[in-house]
């Protein structure tokens, strides 16, 4: 009888024994669960934070690449002499696309009108446009036309020469191959020299040869026929004196009809 009872108080210390380790490890999971939905919302906190922090320093990487670019400055380097003529936002818009633009923007008049526009139109303002059958906003003062552009052949020689200065510099700013600026370049310089000049009227012939051929220059350079362009620079004698004739007949026919008109004078009626 001792024995058996001696079993059955060891089987019973036994099953006591492994019923209280249970209850630890649940009393353990217990505590620790609750530790854990106590931690849960400082946790959750943590990480909203993290991820806010992370979501600002990538906006601020963002809003960093967007901003333009500074250069450095010389200490010692004061402004130049002289301020470049700032043709409108407009000349250059059609610089940039490569396309003709008339030489009143670039002359002193045409630069001094942009200055005004400027400030009068904000740099906020917006239109749409049209490329490819798609609608785009571009802004307003760089597709907005001056209406009071002198046709090239009406300017003066001197407005010309301050133009075309402005034009060759904004040229080469926007990024126009070397060859074709050098080529421009030569042709005004030819023009300069040119003997028509000794002419009486020369001027406003080789203007005339200047609005003509300028503007074919750029239909042809943007032509997408594989023909290549011409030569801007190489001045065509023959045309120019074609223009001379023509000029020189209209003006000969407007002195015709002006004798004409002296000579018989309209009478009105009583």
């Amino acid at each position: 009888r001792e024995a058996i009872a001696t079993r059955l108080a060891d089987a019973w210390d036994v099953d006591n024994n492994a019923k209280k380790d249970a209850w630890a490890v649940q009393l353990a999971d217990d505590q620790e669960a609750e530790a854990e939905a106590r931690q849960a919302p400082e946790t959750e906190e943590q990480n909203l934070q993290t991820e806010r922090r992370k979501e600002e320093e990538a906006e601020k990487k963002e809003k960093e690449k967007k901003k333009p670019k500074l250069k450095d400055f010389v200490v010692n380097k004061p402004v130049r002499d002289t301020t470049q003529l700032r043709p409108s936002r407009f000349a250059i818009h059609k610089l940039e696309d490569r396309d003709y633009v008339e030489l009143h923007y670039f002359t002193l008049e045409g630069c001094t009108e942009a200055a005004k526009q400027d400030r009068t139109i904000t740099q906020d303002a917006f239109t749409f446009t049209k490329a490819d059958d798609t609608l785009l906003l571009k802004p307003m003062a760089s597709h907005k036309p001056s209406n009071k552009v002198i046709p090239d052949k009406e300017l003066t020689w001197r407005q010309m020469s301050i133009a075309r200065t402005t034009l060759l510099h904004h040229m080469g700013r926007t990024g126009w191959p070397e060859h074709h600026i050098v080529a421009l370049a030569e042709f005004y310089l030819n023009l300069e020299s040119h003997p028509m000049r000794l002419q009486a009227d020369g001027d406003t012939v080789l203007l005339h040869y200047q609005a003509q051929v300028h503007r074919e220059w750029h239909e042809a350079l943007c032509n997408t026929s594989d023909e290549p362009a011409f030569n801007i620079s190489v001045i065509n004698n023959r045309r120019v004196e074609t223009i001379a004739a023509d000029l020189w007949n209209a003006r000969r026919t407007e002195g015709v009809l002006r004798s004409v008109k002296h000579c018989y004078p309209r009478h009105t009626q009583s």
